[in-house]
């Protein structure tokens, strides 16, 4: 049973409203039938009737007071008709004499709302379910398409495999025929031999020992070849590290100088000094690198940023690689560690460098110029760029 917030004036829209369940649209006994739905229309003329008699008043006459008391009969009988159907629903009954025509008129406005309310509800739910039988359509076409290039792809598969059966079955006479054609090379290669020591009068004893100094001869020329690549990977490391400023490349000394009279300068002083590196000698820092405490290595992040900046650089500039160290540690250490830092980045830089460009690492070792109160900040290599003058 719906809920009635009111005894005397019953809601229509509550008794009349239709839950929709989880099944595809179906409506609950509330729905009034047609015969209510044309009792309501027949009650509602009636009212109009009877409103109109009750304003004419005294003017209506007796022939119209009879058809008025007719219409109120028959009114009387459609409404015992519609209570019996509102019973049935399990609703309550109207009481005919507890409203007024207006009640009765608005009442039944109420009604009618409630039933284009519904209606357009219905509408709705029909196009909601044409749209998901369009999108279901939609899906079984894909599904279809997506079957038949299955089909399709099937069938080339099982033409594939049955070319390649067909194929296997030939291997084996491929592998007999290569075989033999392998013997047939070997066999010729020993006669070939046999009548070369048969021309040159070499013996076969002979002829197996210079097949043995040859191999010998190969194999030392193996050795001495890897001893010189090494010899020269040592050389071009060496000129590739300067342990000094004496080691230095010209166009390097002036900044390695500058550069190591600013220790223990304040930050101030040190940045001046820094602009007036560029203006001065063409000199300024492309890429500062930092590393984990004791370590050297160099991390992807830096290795991708050395070989997009080396690109960019001129050829006959001098990319410079400066290693420094924290002063936390033994100082001979820390030394070897910014030397090792400055070279590590160096090797790199001319693996990926142009014949045209040189590049050099030197170190300067521990220091607190970059933070005096973080060490960390100090385990560091300064990457220049120093322009050809």
């Amino acid at each position: 049973m719906p809920d009635e917030k009111s005894p005397d004036h019953e809601q229509a829209s509550a008794e009349t409203e239709s839950p929709i369940s989880g099944q595809a649209g179906t409506v609950s006994k509330s729905i009034l039938p047609p015969a209510a739905v044309l009792a309501f229309v027949i009650i509602a003329l009636l009212g109009v009737l009877i409103v109109m008699v009750l304003k004419n008043g005294p003017s209506v006459s007796s022939s119209g007071a009879a058809d008025v008391t007719a219409l109120q009969a028959e009114a009387n009988a459609l409404r015992s008709e519609y209570n019996r159907e509102r019973i049935a629903m399990g609703l309550r009954p109207i009481e005919g004499d507890s409203e007024s025509v207006e009640e009765v008129a608005g009442r039944l406005k109420k009604d009618a709302d409630t039933l284009v309310a519904l209606a357009a509800s219905y509408q709705r739910m029909l196009a909601e379910k044409d749209s998901e039988l369009t999108a279901h359509n939609a899906e079984i076409l894909r599904a279809e398409k997506l079957r038949q290039s299955l089909s399709a792809e099937i069938t080339r598969l099982q033409g594939d495999l049955q070319r390649a059966l067909v194929n296997g079955s030939d291997t084996d006479i491929l592998r007999r025929d290569l075989a033999d054609i392998k013997a047939q090379r070997d066999a010729l290669a020993a006669e070939l031999n046999e009548s070369r020591l048969k021309n040159s009068g070499i013996s076969a004893d002979d002829y197996a020992d210079l097949k043995r100094q040859l191999e010998e001869t190969l194999r030392a020329k193996e050795f001495f070849e890897a001893r010189v690549q090494e010899l020269q990977g040592a050389l071009s490391k060496a000129k590739l590290f300067a342990s000094s400023e004496n080691e230095l490349l010209p166009a390097a000394v002036e900044l390695f100088r500058n550069l190591r009279q600013l220790e223990n300068k304040p930050d101030s002083e040190i940045s001046a000094a820094y602009s007036s590196l560029a203006v001065q000698l063409g000199a300024n820092v492309l890429k500062t690198l930092n590393f984990a405490t004791g370590s050297s290595a160099l991390v992807p992040a830096d290795t991708d940023a050395i070989r997009n900046f080396v690109a960019e650089i001129p050829d006959g500039d001098l990319i410079l690689a400066i290693g420094y160290a924290s002063e936390t540690g033994n100082v001979d250490s820390n030394r070897t560690l910014s030397s090792d830092r400055a070279t590590a980045a160096a090797e790199l830089i001319s693996s990926v460098k142009r014949p045209g460009q040189l590049t050099q690492a030197v170190y300067l070792g521990q220091t607190d110029r970059f933070s005096s109160r973080i060490p960390e900040r100090n385990q560091l290599v300064e990457i220049w760029q120093i322009r050809k003058k």
